[in-house]
């Protein structure tokens, strides 16, 4: 047990220190201008020499220091110099295009809604239908009554007019108006307007 505590305390202390431990990147900054190498360095051809003292003991020497020589190579001084890389835009290219959907075609034909049944008798509607509009409503009063007779053609009319189901009803006719409004509702619907 001693030994399984005391590797596990050897590995996170090492671990510990691994991810403590930090490298150095030096940076790198581009150079202004370029260097070119000359023909000759500049450097002066002999070192100057120290002078013994003029009391010369055996253990004193005497030194001569001469400055580093440096000869920039070609390819350092190549290096050196900062490149340039010029760099377009890619050309930008149009997004793909995509076609919309076709439209679903649009309703044609006769559609008859269920007969209501009112107070006054049953009353159905039929709607005749041309590219997805009302171009003729047909009601029909089945109970004979005179104010359905009346009522049916300011309906009929108003169907065409608002395209819906959304009309007012004839004034005097409130049951047939209802029956009416709820059988156009039934063909519009069986229309998919």
């Amino acid at each position: 047990m001693r030994r399984a505590v005391l590797a596990l305390g050897g590995t996170v202390a090492g671990l510990a220190a691994l991810f403590s431990y930090k490298t150095h990147v030096p940076t790198v900054t581009a150079l202004s201008t370029p260097i070119t190498p000359s023909a000759s360095p500049t450097l002066p051809s002999a070192a100057p020499t120290l002078a013994s003292p003029t009391l010369a003991s055996p253990t004193m020497a005497t030194t001569t220091m001469a400055p580093p020589t440096t000869k920039p190579s070609a390819a350092k001084s190549a290096s050196a110099a900062p490149t340039v890389k010029k760099t377009t835009a890619p050309a930008s290219t149009p997004p793909p295009t995509t076609q919309a959907p076709a439209p679903p075609p649009k309703p044609s034909g006769t559609f008859t809604g269920q007969a209501v049944d009112t107070n006054y008798g049953p009353v159905q509607v039929q709607i005749t239908v041309s590219d997805g509009k009302i171009t003729q409503a047909n009601g029909n009063d089945m109970g004979g009554s005179s104010i359905g007779e009346d009522a049916i053609p300011q309906l009929n009319q108003e169907a065409v007019n608002a395209q819906s189901a959304n009309i007012q009803g004839v004034s005097g006719a409130t049951y047939t108006s209802q029956g009416y409004i709820q059988s156009l509702q039934e063909a519009i619907d069986s229309a998919h307007l």
